[in-house]
C-alpha cells in the first residue's frame, strides 16, 4: 500500500491509499481519482515527507520539531479495510439504487420535491461539482480493491 498527499485544481488537499505506484497512476489517468470535496479530476501529487528508517540510525535527519506533524491510522491497513467493507455493505443495503438520475434526484431530495430517503447511484464528474456548488450533500463510497476487478 502506497498512501499519496493529493491535491485538486481548486486547491483542496487530502490523502488517499493505493495498493501499488501503478495502481494510482491507472486510476488516475482513467480519471477515477476525484476530489472527495468537489468531484474535480484534476488530480495532483503533492510534496510529502518520506518516512525513512535506517539501520544506522538517523545521523543527518533533521531535528524532531523541524518534521511536519502525521497522525498514524489509528487501525492497521487490514482493519480499515473491513471497515470499509462493512460500511459500504450498510449503505448499499440501507439505499435506492437510483442509477444515473443521482444527481437529478439527490437535488429533487435535498430542493424538498421528491421524499427524502437514502439514495446512491453514479454521477459525472460534472454533475457531482453542480451538485456541490448547489450545496446538495453527498459523498463519494470509496473504491476497494475488489472493485477494481
Amino acid at each position: 500500500m502506497i498512501k499519496y498527499r493529493l491535491g485538486c485544481a481548486d486547491g483542496h488537499e487530502f490523502e488517499s491509499w493505493f495498493r501499488s505506484i501503478a495502481d494510482y497512476d491507472k486510476q488516475s489517468r482513467s480519471g477515477a481519482v476525484t476530489c472527495p470535496l468537489c468531484a474535480s479530476t484534476e488530480i495532483s501529487k503533492l510534496p510529502m515527507a518520506p518516512a525513512v528508517v535506517s539501520a544506522r540510525g538517523n545521523k543527518g535527519a533533521p531535528a524532531p520539531e523541524q518534521l511536519p506533524a502525521v497522525a498514524a491510522p489509528s487501525a492497521p491497513p487490514a482493519a480499515m479495510a473491513t471497515a470499509l467493507r462493512a460500511f459500504k455493505k450498510a449503505v448499499m443495503e440501507n439505499s435506492e439504487d437510483v442509477g444515473g438520475r443521482f444527481a437529478e434526484e439527490a437535488r429533487k431530495i435535498h430542493f424538498g420535491e421528491a421524499e427524502e430517503r437514502n439514495i446512491r447511484g453514479s454521477t459525472t464528474a460534472e454533475e457531482a461539482q453542480s451538485l456541490h456548488q448547489d450545496g446538495v450533500p453527498f459523498s463519494i463510497l470509496p473504491e476497494l480493491p475488489e472493485d477494481l476487478n
